[in-house]
């Protein structure tokens, strides 16, 4: 029992040591992580101030139904993901009847991040914590239950995109005389596609991003036949930052052929008029999401 107590006193000191330790914002600081996350750097936020995700952060998955955070980030290595979000979709499966509702968030929306002393672009806060800080702010700011996520990385999606043998993309007069294509529906190969999510001049780059993501899990569930999409599988887990299991994966697959099966697709526009994601916008995603009233 001696010994138990003293342990107990040792870790609280040391607790307490850490506790102390840890810092407030400077403002200088702040303002120099700021500049940081405007610029090309690959991990804007130093590593003292990341914080590792913890399963206790999200809430537990809804019976029969499975809610994941997707984000495209352009970290280059996914296992140091705390690279800027690309794009980032709330996906709710039926895993019963395959039912898909994806909603798009607008990355540019502010949000509360802890500790922080102001809001930030929901497309910056992968930098401090990965995809299971950003799912949880977006719960907070949304009211909605996100269990899961997974963060891939862009240049994953030539390999995945050449495995469907292409995705159909409607390019505008600028994004096909980026591409040298001709204007239009036009069958895009991985390089084409990677490429076309790159476009920065053309035109809205966020919102390019999330249509290329979401035309990708249409044809993967409209089109897709159950070896491709565990073909699709094996890809793209090297590729991706998630803490889906095994079993989820797999239920998630089997689902996708539900005799029910569709997606919906929606880029309501959730900031509020101080460019903020609030809770009085949660019932408007909600009932995209839910059904709710």
């Amino acid at each position: 029992m001696k010994r138990l107590l003293a342990l107990v006193c040792v870790l609280c000191c040391l607790t307490g040591r850490a506790m102390a330790e840890k810092k407030d914002w400077t403002q200088e600081e702040w303002e120099n992580v700021v500049m940081s996350l405007a610029s090309d750097e690959a991990e804007p936020v130093p590593e003292s101030r990341r914080v590792n995700y913890r399963s206790g952060w999200l809430p537990a998955a809804d019976k029969g139904f499975i809610n994941v955070l997707l984000i495209s980030s352009d970290a280059p290595d996914i296992d140091r993901n705390f690279g800027r979000a690309d794009a980032i979709l709330v996906c709710r499966m039926n895993l019963r009847t395959g039912e898909t509702r994806l909603l798009s968030l607008p990355e540019d929306a502010l949000v509360s991040l802890p500790e922080a002393p102001e809001p930030i672009a929901l497309r910056y806060v992968n930098c401090f914590g990965g995809a299971g800080l950003t799912a949880r702010c977006v719960n907070d700011a949304l009211n909605l239950g996100i269990s899961h996520f997974c963060a891939v990385n862009m240049d994953a999606f030539i390999e995945i995109v050449d495995a469907l043998g292409g995705v159909t993309m409607e390019l505008t007069e600028g994004e096909a005389q980026a591409l040298e294509l001709e204007q239009g529906a036009r069958r895009l190969t991985g390089e084409q596609a990677l490429r076309y999510a790159k476009l920065r001049r053309a035109g809205d780059g966020s919102t390019r991003v999330r249509e290329l993501l979401s035309a990708v899990l249409r044809e993967t569930a409209e089109g897709g036949s159950m070896k491709q999409v565990f073909s699709l599988a094996d890809l793209l887990l090297p590729s991706v930052d998630t803490n889906l299991t095994t079993d989820d994966i797999m239920n998630l697959i089997f689902a996708l052929f539900g005799q029910n099966q569709s997606v919906s697709f929606d880029t309501m526009g959730l900031k509020a008029e101080d460019g903020s994601l609030n809770d009085g916008l949660a019932a408007q995603s909600r009932k995209f999401l839910y059904g709710e009233e």
